[in-house]
């Protein structure tokens, strides 16, 4: 008995014996049950189950985990009508037999009866409107249609547009339910036109030698449907002849027919990734009168390629059974990381996520939480590198919360082909249980699992191309052999190589034994010229296509190594783009030396400068010095200075002044903070304040640790009763004040009101204490602020001029205060359900500013704080259509507040298109009369 039946039969005699009671209380079996009952793995349970219910024989029950059960026991049991047939429902919890016939009927459609296909598409609003609405013109034009012409780079979503076009003609009633849809991959065929013209029009027995029996061609197979030509810029001139006479009048002979002539009605689609004027012919190209441009993931809209992986986890989700719980960063990262035109590659590395995440969270019965150690290794450092190229979590915050969590319910639709592909969370479960078994530690089973998991990914992976990532993405053989040519090519030219190199030459080698060692590379330049041009790189890809062909027996033609000469060329070139210089300075005689030589060897050509500076040299002499070299080292963008100590350290204002080059500069430099430098410098755009910034904040805690040898180190207390919990909370606010007002390096430390006595003494002998803040003053002999005093607004005022040294007044700007923005969001994030409290606080921030200026009046903290999270609060209710009604006698002072409010608040209404009742205005007009 085949497989499929096996399941049927299981589902018959499972529920067949079952209470039509037992029935509407339990729904059904879930693959994993009948998976388990009979012993078939689930991926495949899955896929045929899928198969049961697009052939009328299974009902899909839509609950969590979805559930089947066998059609013809909902009829036995008189659940549904007869003429009821159909595929998924919701539940089962309301069908009864008693009932009248109307209330038993289910809404189950047909596919024919469900909605336009397109209006499940992500994008059909907004990138592939244009597309969808040109597709449906030539599906509808008379009699039969129009080609098309797909065009889109690879993985961009040419066939599964195509698919959709299909679905579309069958839903509007033009194409026949049981027509077909035939693929076809020209890159096949595309060296031999004759085998090609066999596989289109057939042939009869005795056509050639070999051909014994008739053979149906695709356009056969296709009379009545659509056939969609991939690739179709991989045919030769003479095979896009052989389709001029059908294109004009749908005729066709078999292979060996002389007389006989066929017809077939076939709408074609063509997909191609290439520019159809350089690639096809002219006289070919006349003949498909519709051409759709199907844009790259990277030309599609923020909302719309988070949908997309929003829609691609939920296809994780169903496959594994559980909830997926995922950080912002991660989706931060995946979405920096999509700039391909590639919607598989995307597809492959949330595959990789989700499989590492479920690793991780192997005893997780329901949930599984994805972090950004989940993301792999190349995508979480290129985060930390290259955060100019990322969309920030600010920005994503109005799209998404700082936790997206995505249930396995069912997604838009099921790709029929998906099922099928390997399970990689059901072999990881199966090995984890197996180790378990035989006694192995959880930490062996881990590692065994890690050691797996790259060889899962690597087979689906393999799918979709070009490739993102080398290591994950690139056959493994392929990447060792790349690292030897690596090491060749910089041998020869006396540099080194980023991972670019990895990522350049392991794509197009790959590709290149893919195709069976067939180049597909042609130039219009002279090759001559070239070599001329790039005389060293020339040599350096003749060494590298010589170890190929010794080392490897890969044989590569001239024009191969004329590209890897170009490509060579184009590494160097991209490697010597102007940007921020550096320059180490450090006393000693090898310090600076020895730090960029590090960083040389770890990360290639760096391009940063050093000097070691002797002690005995005069602090004029090194500003003398310091000048010539940032002038002869600046490109334009920038001199960063990177010093060890003492006057080196202050010098930055005086060669900015002396040759007016933009100089910045940052103490305490250390191999660590080189490095991540020489990354910033790589990999980013940033420029020279935003690499100043980012390393300063990303090495806070370095810099304190190595503050001037002698002197006493500043600092802030934060006192509460306990320690913990306000003090703490407290200690983040003041490193907020800190930050904002100083560049020095003070540290906040947090004390327990319980213990001043014993350590406030040991916390003044180590540090300069600038002010305390908190519950109890320590009597140190400096400022005390109380919490009530930070809260009010005067308190951060006393502390900001204490740390800057000048006298501040409170700073309202740019959404108000530190302390109380965080006080806002703490708050809301406790209480909201709906909006984002971080997106919301700032928008009424903003709003408070201009209500102040509405008003003529400044608000205290407590009453901003007051206003931010009521006025939150209303926007709430809004959302749950339970706004407050306001029942008091309106007071007639009471109108020129509303009036303020009302004109105030239109911005923050419209940016969230939400808006607020006038009941719940009068609430705030309120508020701000008694504030005012």
């Amino acid at each position: 008995m085949k497989r499929i039946e096996k399941i049927v039969q299981y589902l018959t005699d499972f529920w067949g014996n079952k209470s039509t009671e037992d029935i509407q209380k339990e729904l059904g079996s879930n693959a994993k049950e009948v998976a388990k009952a009979l012993g078939i793995a689930r991926s495949n349970v899955s896929a045929e189950l899928n198969k049961l219910v697009r052939a009328e024989r299974v009902v899909k029950v839509k609950s969590y985990p979805v559930k089947y059960i066998p059609l013809d026991v909902l009829l036995a049991h008189h659940l549904i009508e007869n003429g009821e047939i159909g595929f998924e429902i919701d539940d089962l919890a309301n069908l009864d037999a008693q009932s009248s016939p109307q209330k038993n009927e289910v809404k189950l459609k047909k596919e024919s009866e469900k909605i336009d296909p397109f209006e499940k598409v992500i994008g059909h609003h907004e990138s592939l409107k244009k597309a969808i609405s040109q597709a449906k013109a030539a599906i509808y034009y008379p009699p039969d249609g129009l080609h098309m012409l797909l065009l889109g780079p690879t993985g961009s979503g040419k066939t599964f547009f195509a698919n959709k076009v299909f679905q579309y003609g069958k839903y509007a009633g033009i194409i026949e339910p049981n027509a077909p849809f035939i693929t076809f991959n020209c890159a096949d065929y595309y060296h031999n036109p004759q085998l090609l013209m066999s596989q289109l029009f057939g042939y009869i027995a005795g056509a050639f030698t070999g051909a014994t029996a008739d053979k149906v061609g695709l356009f056969e197979q296709a009379d009545g449907g659509i056939l969609l030509l991939d690739e179709v810029h991989r045919l030769p001139p003479e095979g896009q002849e052989m389709l001029f006479y059908f294109l004009d009048n749908k005729t066709f002979s078999r292979l060996g027919e002389s007389e006989k002539k066929r017809t077939a009605n076939v709408l074609i689609i063509f997909a191609t990734t290439e520019n159809p004027s350089s690639v096809l012919l002219g006289t070919f190209s006349r003949r498909i009168p519709m051409t759709i441009e199907i844009p790259a993931l990277s030309k599609r809209s923020v909302s719309e390629r988070i949908e997309l992986m929003k829609y691609l986890f939920r296809v994780e989700a169903k496959r594994i059974e559980k909830i997926l719980m995922i950080d912002i960063d991660v989706i931060n990262v995946l979405l920096s990381a999509a700039t391909y035109g590639n919607v598989g590659q995307l597809k492959s590395q949330i595959q990789l996520v989700c499989a590492q995440a479920f690793v991780n969270n192997l005893n997780s019965k329901e949930r599984m939480a994805i972090h950004i150690q989940d993301l792999p290794s190349e995508l979480s450092q290129d985060w930390l590198s290259s955060r100019s190229s990322l969309i920030g979590t600010k920005n994503l915050s109005s799209y998404l919360d700082v936790t997206t969590t995505i249930f396995p319910t069912n997604s838009e639709e099921e790709n029929p082909e998906e099922s099928m592909e390997l399970n990689i969370y059901e072999s990881i479960e199966k090995k984890a249980s197996v180790l378990a078994e035989e006694g192995i530690s959880q930490e062996a089973i881990y590692q065994h699992i890690l050691q797996d998991l790259h060889f899962h990914i690597q087979n689906v992976v393999e799918k979709n191309s070009p490739k993102y990532s080398l290591q994950k993405f690139v056959n493994p053989k392929v990447n060792k052999i790349v690292e030897v040519l690596k090491v060749a090519a910089e041998g020869h030219l006396q540099r080194k190589f980023d991972r670019r190199f990895n990522y350049y030459v392991g794509m197009h080698l790959d590709a290149y034994l893919q195709r069976g060692e067939k180049t597909t590379i042609t130039f219009s330049a002279s090759h001559q010229e070239v070599i001329d041009s790039n005389k060293e790189e020339y040599e350096a890809a003749q060494i590298i296509c010589k170890l190929l062909k010794e080392q490897y027996t890969i044989q590569l033609p001239e024009i191969e190594v004329i590209y890897y000469t170009m490509l060579l060329a184009s590494l160097i070139s991209l490697e010597e783009t102007k940007k921020v210089a550096v320059l180490v300075v450090t006393h000693g005689n090898s310090t600076a030396t020895s730090m960029v030589e590090v960083a040389t060897e770890l990360l290639g050509n760096t391009s940063i400068e050093a000097i070691d500076m002797p002690l005995t040299v005069s602090p004029t002499e090194i500003v003398t010095i310091l000048c010539e070299k940032v002038i002869d080292i600046d490109n334009g963008e920038g001199v960063l200075l990177l010093v060890d100590m003492g006057s080196l350290a202050m010098m930055d204002k005086e060669i900015r002044k002396r040759t007016g080059v933009k100089v910045l500069s940052i103490s305490n430099v250390t191999t660590s903070v080189v490095l991540d430098v020489a990354r910033k410098i790589n990999y980013t755009s940033f420029d020279l304040h935003s690499i100043y910034t980012s390393v300063k904040k990303d090495f806070i805690t370095a810099f304190q640790l190595h503050e001037e040898y002698g002197q006493k180190k500043q600092a802030v207390l934060s006192i509460c009763m306990s320690g913990e919990g306000t003090a703490k909370k407290m200690a983040q606010l003041i490193h907020h004040i800190v930050a904002k007002c100083s560049n020095e390096l003070i540290e906040v430390i947090t004390v327990s009101a319980l213990d001043l006595k014993t350590k406030v003494s040991k916390i003044t002998d180590q540090y300069s204490v600038i002010a305390s803040v908190g519950t109890r003053d320590p009597q140190i002999g400096r400022p005390f602020i109380s919490l009530d005093e930070l809260i009010e607004g005067e308190g951060e005022q006393l502390l900001s001029s204490l740390i800057s040294g000048e006298t501040r007044e409170a700073d309202q700007k740019n959404g108000g205060s530190v302390l109380i923005r965080e006080l806002c969001e703490e708050t809301l994030r406790t209480y909201l359900v709906y909006l984002n409290p971080l997106h919301i606080t700032t928008l009424l921030l903003e709003w408070i500013e201009a209500l102040e200026e509405a008003v003529t009046s400044k608000f205290t903290n407590p009453s901003i704080l007051k206003m931010v999270v009521h006025t939150a609060f209303a926007f709430e209710r809004i959302i749950k259509k339970n706004p407050l009604k306001y029942t008091e006698e309106e007071a007639k002072e009471l109108t020129a507040y509303l009036e303020k409010i009302e004109s105030t608040l239109k911005i923050v209404e419209t940016k969230i298109d939400l808006y607020l009742s006038l009941d719940e205005k009068k609430f705030i007009a309120e508020i701000l009369r008694e504030i005012s």
